[in-house]
Parts: structure tokens; C-alpha cells; sequence
């Protein structure tokens, strides 16, 4: 039986929170468990705003709020994310902005599953709900496809980055090929 979208946004949910528990445990694969994490993350947050919360928009416009609040919520803890990724996973610090990430994203969680969903679930009729999980799972194979490039560094910082590491050309790249580059 096919799901409907709510139920694969809870379980990306879930996903992200056994993510979350092997980056406390499992001090060895953080490298693999920060871009596993930062691929889902993004994947996830693009998908449900770009398929998921205009439906919700349009077919309860007194959810705009609730739902300009959850793409909010998407970019803090992106710029969390950022800040993950640029940490050395051996370092103290790591667990400092590991626990930042999670406690902003299980508010994110918290709030989405007892407001948005919901009203998501009220609103937008069963068969409406399947096909619009299919078209989410669709854009976050999209998003997975593409290298992650989490919002946050601007393109000056990324510029600064590649000067420091001595990467050539770096003054005439663009801010995708800046991070194209420092990602590897």
C-alpha cells in the first residue's frame, strides 16, 4: 500500500533521530554520519518546502504561519548543520554542536508533528495525501542526487575558506564551485 506523505515525513523523522543517536555512539563513523545526516537533512527540508508546504499553504491558509514558521526552523538548524560539518569530529566541540542540532530539530519535530501534520492530515483528503508522498519522495531523490550544500556559508567566507587551503582560482569561482571544491 502506498504511504501517504505524512507518514514518510515521520519517518524521515526517525531516521534522523537513530542519526542523531550513532553520532553520540559511535565516535568512529562520524565523517560517514555527518554526510549521511547532512544529505537526508537537506534533502528532506528542500522536499517538504518546496511540494509539501504550499499544499498546506493552499488548502489551510491559517497554517501560512505555522508553516513560514517550519521553513524557518529549516534554515536555523541548516546553519547548525554548517557548523556540524565544519567541526572536527574528534575535537570536544563536536559534541557541543551536536547537541545544538538536535535539540533544534526535535523542536522542529515536536512542532511539526503536533501542528503541522495534523492540520495536514485535517485538511488535505487521504488520496491527495498518497499522491503528494510520491511527489515528495520523488523531489528528495532529486535533492539526494545533487552534492548537499546546506545554506549558511556565504560565498566571501568560502572565498576566505579556499584562500587558506590554498586552492588556486578561488577569487574567480562561483559559490557552487567554492563548495564543490571544499567539499572534496
Amino acid at each position: 500500500m502506498p504511504q501517504n506523505v505524512i507518514d514518510l515525513i515521520m519517518a524521515d523523522h526517525r531516521d534522523v533521530e537513530m542519526i542523531f543517536e550513532k553520532l553520540k555512539k559511535q565516535p568512529e563513523d562520524r565523517p560517514a554520519l555527518v554526510a549521511e545526516l547532512a544529505a537526508k537533512f537537506v534533502a528532506h527540508a528542500r522536499a517538504e518546502e518546496a511540494k509539501v508546504y504550499p499544499e498546506l499553504a493552499k488548502a489551510a491558509p491559517n497554517e501560512q504561519g505555522e508553516v513560514r514558521h517550519g521553513v524557518e526552523e529549516h534554515h536555523e538548524a541548516e546553519e547548525l548543520l554548517v557548523t556540524l560539518m565544519e567541526t572536527d569530529p574528534d575535537r570536544p566541540e563536536f559534541l557541543t554542536a551536536l547537541e545544538q542540532m538536535v535539540k533544534a530539530v526535535k523542536h522542529h519535530v515536536e512542532e511539526e508533528e503536533s501542528d503541522i501534520l495534523p492540520a495536514m492530515a485535517k485538511a488535505i483528503p487521504g488520496d491527495r495525501l498518497v499522491k503528494l508522498g510520491r511527489v515528495f519522495s520523488q523531489a528528495k531523490a532529486e535533492e539526494l542526487a545533487k552534492p548537499p550544500k546546506p545554506k549558511g556559508r556565504t560565498k566571501e567566507e568560502l572565498v576566505e575558506q579556499a584562500k587558506e587551503k590554498g586552492i588556486e582560482g578561488h577569487s574567480s569561482m562561483t559559490k557552487d564551485e567554492l563548495v564543490s571544491v571544499l567539499g572534496k
